[in-house]
Formats: C-alpha cells, sequence, structure tokens
C-alpha cells in the first residue's frame, strides 16, 4: 500500500513536470499548435538567406510541414527556369509541392509539372512601361527562357547574370522585341537608381500595370491585380483550404500583399521596415533560419 502511494506521488509529479513544460512551451510560442495546411515562403532573403543557399535549420523546418501534411508553396519573382537549378542545388524537390511564380502571374505543380497563369502584360503594357521609363537610369529586362532580354547592360546587371546563372542578351530595339504578352518586366539597377525611378513610377496612371519593388535592385511590373495575395487565394480555393489554415514568411514590399491574405505572417531581422510592420511576427535573419522560428512560434517544431 506504501508502495503504491509511492508510485502514485512519482507519477503525479512526473505529470506535473510534463504539463508545466507543455504550458511553457505554448506560452512561448503564443498558444497551442496552430493549424498549418499552406505554408508559402519567399525565396531570396528568406529561405535562400545569400539569394543562393539555405541553411539546414530551415530545411528541417520544411521537413516538420511535410510530415504535419502542410502543402509548401515557394513564392517568388522567379521563373521556372531559375527557380529549378536553385531547387536542384539545395535538394528540396522532396520539400515543396508548389512554386507561386513571377510574382503571383503563375502556378506551378511541382507534381503534375503543369504551370497555371493568371495574369500577363499585353504587348500594348509592356511598350507603354518601356516608353514610359526607358529615359530612367535603368536596364529594362524581359527575363525569357533564362535568358535576361535588355536594353543596356551594366556592371550591376552582369552581376546579377551570375547570381543567377542567366546570360544576357542586349536589343538595340527592344521595342522589337517586345511583341508578344509577357508575365512580367523588370527595371533593374543599383539602389540609387531604383530609388530615383520609383519616383517616378509614383505618378503612373496605368491601371492595366501592377509596379512592386520586389527587391533593392529591382522593380516589378506584372497585369493587373496580380501579387502573392491574390495567387495563394487562388491556389488555396482550388486546394480547398481555408486562409485560417495558411501562413507565409517574406522580407519585402511584394511580399506584404502574402501578409494581408494569410492568417499568420512573419518577416525576417533583414527584411524591409515595411514588411516587418505588416508582418504578424518579426523573427530572426534567413541566415540565422527565420522559416524554423516562425515555425516554433506557429507551435509546429
Amino acid at each position: 500500500f506504501i508502495m503504491s502511494l509511492s508510485n502514485l506521488s512519482l507519477n503525479f509529479k512526473v505529470h506535473m513536470l510534463y504539463s508545466k513544460y507543455l504550458i511553457k512551451s505554448a506560452l512561448k510560442n503564443g498558444g497551442a499548435m496552430k493549424k498549418i495546411s499552406f505554408f508559402a515562403t519567399d525565396l531570396d532573403g528568406t529561405l535562400f538567406y545569400d539569394r543562393v543557399n539555405i541553411i539546414e535549420r530551415d530545411k528541417n523546418a520544411l521537413k516538420r510541414l511535410k510530415e504535419i501534411g502542410s502543402k509548401i508553396c515557394f513564392a517568388t519573382g522567379r521563373e521556372l527556369e531559375i527557380i529549378i537549378p536553385a531547387v536542384e542545388r539545395n535538394n528540396l524537390w522532396e520539400y515543396v509541392d508548389y512554386f507561386l511564380m513571377c510574382g503571383g502571374s503563375q502556378i506551378y505543380d511541382v507534381k503534375n509539372k503543369k504551370i497555371q497563369t493568371l495574369g500577363e502584360l499585353s504587348v500594348k503594357d509592356t511598350h507603354y512601361i518601356y516608353e514610359t521609363y526607358n529615359e530612367c537610369p535603368v536596364s529594362m529586362i524581359l527575363p525569357k527562357d533564362n535568358i535576361l532580354h535588355t536594353n543596356k547592360i551594366t556592371d550591376v546587371l552582369l552581376k546579377e547574370s551570375k547570381l543567377l546563372n542567366s546570360p544576357i542578351k542586349l536589343h538595340e530595339n527592344m521595342l522589337e522585341f517586345l511583341n508578344e504578352p509577357c508575365t512580367k518586366f523588370l527595371l533593374f539597377g543599383t539602389k540609387e537608381q531604383i530609388d530615383f525611378t520609383m519616383e517616378k513610377i509614383k505618378n503612373n496612371k496605368n491601371e492595366n500595370i501592377t509596379v512592386c519593388r520586389s527587391q533593392e535592385q529591382y522593380i516589378d511590373c506584372y497585369a493587373r491585380g496580380i501579387n502573392k495575395g491574390t495567387c495563394i487565394k487562388t491556389l488555396c480555393k482550388q486546394l480547398n483550404i481555408p486562409l485560417s489554415e495558411t501562413a507565409s514568411i517574406g522580407d519585402n514590399q511584394n511580399d506584404v500583399d502574402m501578409f494581408k491574405v494569410t492568417a499568420f505572417s512573419a518577416c525576417p531581422e533583414n527584411g524591409t521596415e515595411n514588411a516587418k510592420k505588416h508582418a504578424q511576427y518579426n523573427v530572426c535573419s534567413a541566415k540565422d533560419g527565420a522559416v524554423y522560428e516562425f515555425c516554433e512560434k506557429l507551435g509546429v517544431l
């Protein structure tokens, strides 16, 4: 009888310690584990901390998301031909279900290898962009088939070409090349050049074009209504996933549209101030494992 009481007392203590641990973990993560059926992460500056590599900590977070049945989406401004080598280099095929590409213009189903296009710029729209901003001190770029077609080659563009492993083709008359609809059109330059051009773009009156600064050196132009947020809404509707079970993480202005749509959002320490302001959680820098820390806060890890 004394032994039984002793065992009961020990079991009770163990139970209480475990309960305290669970409570402490819940408080640390802001509550119980969130149900995350859909998880979207930006690539450059978020999952790819240096725009090239992923740390093992974040890969472990993606593995855990797959284990609990989450659909994982890589949400990026990149095109398919530039995404694929990066995924292969980092051995990420088993951790991703969809690519949200070209800033939300297209969805790529990884398993079925199918592309769904949600919007394109017309020839008239691309001509408008070129003619309106051609005098700005930036390179105008149409990425196509992993080639950066441009009107101007600069040192910063040569560096970007090397990073993306995408060759450059110069067009003396860019308008002749802009002869069919496209998912995106880019303006690229130094930070100062992009700052200058953004001031000009503030006066843009063309309602058929969505303009967004996706990185320090990039301005992206898409068809009206195209962004990462509307793309996530479309995909989740097709998958019958409620937005209340979605999460997203990104570091820049074009990620804010994701934050407005998903139930949970995060921005790494290296992100822009505006992105941090709109994110539900501010987490560590991408180089330290921002995706992992976000999953911790969601109670997934």
